[in-house]
């Protein structure tokens, strides 16, 4: 049996220890900005949504128990 190297023929190219974003030497000040950009997007996609329906919710039931304690249908 021949050795060979087994990251050239691995499915995952980065095996070898590089990274897999593709950033090398000088992205330091890239990655900064790479997390702010995913927190921004989270909160716009996970947050406004969520304190929007919190919020619907929530003066549904106060409309509710307002219509309930008037005595109005």
């Amino acid at each position: 049996m021949e050795h060979r190297d087994d990251h050239k023929y691995s499915a995952n190219p980065h095996a070898s220890g590089e990274p897999a974003n593709g950033q090398g030497k000088g992205s330091k000040r890239i990655a900064p900005a790479a997390k702010a950009i995913r927190a921004i997007t989270a909160i716009v996609v996970f947050g406004i949504p969520l304190v929007t329906g919190t919020a619907t919710l929530l003066g549904y039931g106060v409309y509710k128990a307002y219509k309930r304690m008037t005595g109005r249908s």
